[in-house]
Order: C-alpha cells, then sequence, then structure tokens
C-alpha cells in the first residue's frame, strides 16, 4: 500500500501523477475503499510541503497535545529552580516534570526552532506526505548537522550512580508530526519537536 502511495495515482496515460494540461483531482478507487482514502488524503496534502511557526502552530493546536514551546522551547530556563519549570529540572523529576530523565534539552532560540523543523519538512516531505495519508503521522530523529539545543544529561543513568546532571549541546532532534483527527482537507500539525541528547 506504501507504494501505491509513493507511485502517485494513475492517469489517462498509463503514467503517474496529474496527466498534463489536467487539473490534479483524486482518484477514484472503487474497488478498494481505504487506498481511495489513502489516495485522497495523500493528493489533498499537496506537492508543496507547510511552513510552521512553532508557537502558533502550538496555540493553534495546544488542545490536540502540541507542546514544542511550552515544554522544550528556548523560554524554559536551563538551570534548577525547584519553584518553576527548567530543563535542568527535569533531569531530577521536578515538578511539573513528574518522572525523572536522563536526557533534558531545550532549543537554543525561536529561529534555530523555526528553521530547523521547516528545513526537515521541506526536505522529506515525500516521505512525511505518505506516512501521513497512511497512518495520519510521522515521527524521526535526525541530525541537524549544527547546534540546535542546550541542556542536560544524568551521568548516573542506567545505575552508574545517583542523578547528576552536567551541561550539554546537542544537533539532534526529534520530530513528530500529526493530523489534525477529522480534519477534511487534512491538517498537519507538530505535535513536538525537541533537541535530542543522543539519537
Amino acid at each position: 500500500m506504501a507504494d501505491v502511495a509513493r507511485a502517485g495515482r494513475p492517469t489517462a496515460n498509463g503514467g503517474t501523477g496529474p496527466a498534463a494540461g489536467r487539473s490534479a483531482a483524486p482518484a477514484a478507487h472503487p474497488d478498494d475503499p481505504q487506498l481511495a482514502q489513502i489516495m485522497r488524503r495523500r493528493d489533498l496534502l499537496g506537492d508543496e510541503p507547510p511552513e510552521f511557526n512553532i508557537v502558533a502552530n502550538d496555540a493553534a493546536y495546544g488542545a490536540h497535545g502540541a507542546h514544542t514551546d511550552e515544554r522544550h522551547g528556548p523560554g524554559v530556563p536551563l538551570p534548577r529552580d525547584p519553584a518553576r519549570r527548567t530543563i535542568e529540572g527535569r533531569i531530577y523529576g521536578d515538578d511539573p516534570w513528574g518522572n525523572p530523565e536522563n536526557w533534558s534539552f531545550r532549543w537554543t532560540d525561536p529561529s534555530t526552532m523555526n528553521r530547523t523543523v521547516n528545513d526537515y519538512v521541506r526536505n522529506h516531505w515525500t516521505e512525511i506526505r505518505d506516512d501521513l495519508a497512511l497512518n495520519g503521522r510521522h515521527d524521526a530523529s535526525f541530525n541537524a548537522g549544527h547546534r540546535v539545543g542546550q541542556g542536560y544529561y544524568n551521568d548516573g543513568m542506567y545505575g552508574a550512580g545517583p542523578r547528576n546532571s552536567h551541561y550539554a549541546e546537542t544537533s539532534f532532534v526529534k520530530i513528530r508530526i500529526r493530523l489534525l483527527e477529522g480534519s477534511d482537507p487534512p491538517e498537519p500539525f507538530i505535535l513536538t519537536s525537541f533537541p535530542l541528547g543522543i539519537m
């Protein structure tokens, strides 16, 4: 099914994609309604990738779980302060984080955050589009090739000792893209994207 989606829809001239001089209307697959729906979603997502502003994305889709800026944005303080949410505090499970983590990073600045997300979406749109059309989600980790985040890691992880945070910087990124449930035409949004300590 993924191969069919990636190939594009059949056209009157036997090729794939829209026939020359004809509009790109979704193809009909009367014998396979599920495939027809996948192909329709893929067609409606379009050839041009969307561009995201993370703060606007989170404001629009926060009720659906979008949380990049709140938890991983450059405005989250770095040093530990039990009185508020901090990047270092996540290593220790301080409120409001809950469970402690071995890696905790934030984006360095808004420009890097938006540029890195949009560069990834633009460069991988074919794959993202296929995943969204097939199952409404796309998850990936990648190396941005430059510094994107700063934060802490726990050098006492995996039983090596007590929790002990150390400052670090990273070029690794995790991204999770979703389709808004029930949207027609389909609406992609960034569920979360954040710098990673390791891939």
